[in-house]
């Protein structure tokens, strides 16, 4: 192509890395495509990098060296994730979300785009130090939350069902007792599904009893594949029999629904 200018050159580049987060591009990649020297492209890079980090759009990381490149970040600021999280709660504790059997209305917040980013964008700094090959959860009001996070970190999503289809094969089925129902429950994930000694981040939106993370973590063990971090969205305050290193983003302290009440308060451990 003709040689870019420099408005061109930071569009594209920018539009490249926010679409390919915790990819890594190579500076030739980018020196071929806009026509320009290496020189000129560390310029824009640092100048897009400075832009993102002072209006809170995460961060780009170069890697140096005959391999390097640089790759983008897409964490928040800390002060952007506290008024997220307050924002949440807020919208959470309405009492009209109440429902029949003790349980919280959270479809429209758990199916919402603009709110799932971010949450998935919270996790995304939580987890980043972790070695991760897929990202993990159950069908199904999980499955949002968890595909964001999966293109995030840039990793395949996989999701464990109630029952199995024959389209994807041959499949692992183990049994577990169900946290919020206390039911046993049946989850079924295709052999092909995950290679085998692999690591993996479950994400999910809601935990109560822990029940389905130890279901997941038996399931992976067929695998002969690792947990190696737990997220999720909304945690009971009772921790009573929950053995499950987590990190959730709310704690549900009170569910009364016979007098109306509802009350969550942000996991401040997420945050520090």
């Amino acid at each position: 192509m003709e040689k870019a200018g420099k408005a061109e050159r930071l569009v594209y580049i920018t539009n490249i890395l926010t679409q390919n987060p915790m990819k890594v591009f190579s500076l030739s990649f980018f020196c071929e495509k806009l026509n320009c020297a290496k020189s000129t492209l560390s310029e824009d890079i640092d100048l897009i990098s400075k832009v993102f980090t002072t209006a809170g759009q995460g961060r780009l990381e170069t890697i140096s060296g005959a391999a390097g490149g640089v790759y983008y970040i897409p964490v928040m600021k800390k002060e952007d994730e506290i008024e997220f999280l307050h924002f949440l709660k807020n919208e959470l504790q309405n009492p009209e979300r109440i429902v029949s059997g003790g349980f919280v209305y959270i479809n429209d917040i758990v199916f919402s785009p603009e709110i799932i980013k971010k949450a998935a964008r919270i996790f995304l700094r939580l987890f980043l130090e972790k070695e991760i090959d897929y990202i993990a959860t159950v069908e199904a009001k999980g499955i949002a939350l968890a595909s964001y996070v999966a293109q995030y970190f840039n990793k395949p999503l996989v999701v464990a069902r109630s029952g199995s289809k024959f389209t994807e094969g041959s499949t692992v089925n183990i049994s577990y007792i169900s946290g919020t129902t206390g039911k046993i429950e049946t989850m079924t994930m295709a052999k092909k599904a995950i290679k085998r000694g692999s690591k993996v981040l479950f994400i999910d939106d809601f935990m109560r009893g822990g029940g389905t993370v130890r279901g997941m973590k038996d399931l992976l063990g067929e695998f002969d594949s690792s947990l190696v971090g737990v997220g999720v969205l909304i945690a009971t305050k009772d921790k009573k029999g929950i053995d499950i290193d987590y990190k959730s983003l709310l704690i549900l302290e009170k569910l009364d629904a016979e007098n109306r009440e509802i009350e969550f308060s942000i996991n401040m451990d997420a945050i520090l």
